[in-house]
């Protein structure tokens, strides 16, 4: 299902929109920044990823579109979800553990994805 690309902008833009709006609710609950830049990151990164559903084509070299939406929105999320940890825990070595987990999901994600039966 392809969409058009107006349309796409304006439901990024309105994701976004959203995005910034539950950061500043962090914000004013837990009174710190950058948990609001992490939660921000964590929703635009799921819907990168979830957009992937509508980007199959190949691109003719490499990745196709989709995957490479797919693995760039899991790992922007991955990186709100450490960011987050990180400062809600403050512990550097669970932090590196979570994102190495989930650097390691995202492979068996396109492994199997991506599998040739």
């Amino acid at each position: 299902m392809a969409v058009n690309t107006r349309t796409m902008g304006a439901i990024s833009a309105g994701v976004l929109l959203l995005a910034v709006v539950l950061g500043i609710i962090l914000y004013v609950v837990t009174g710190d920044a950058l948990d609001a830049l992490w939660i921000v990151t964590i929703v635009f990164g799921i819907y990168i990823a979830a957009t992937s559903l509508f980007k199959n084509g190949e691109n003719g070299f490499g990745p196709s579109n989709g995957d490479a939406a797919l693995v760039g929105g899991i790992l922007l999320a991955g990186i709100g979800v450490t960011g987050l940890l990180h400062g809600f825990l403050g512990n550097v070595l669970l932090t590196v553990a979570v994102f190495i987990a989930i650097v390691a999901a995202v492979v068996i994600v396109m492994a199997v994805k991506n599998r040739k039966v």
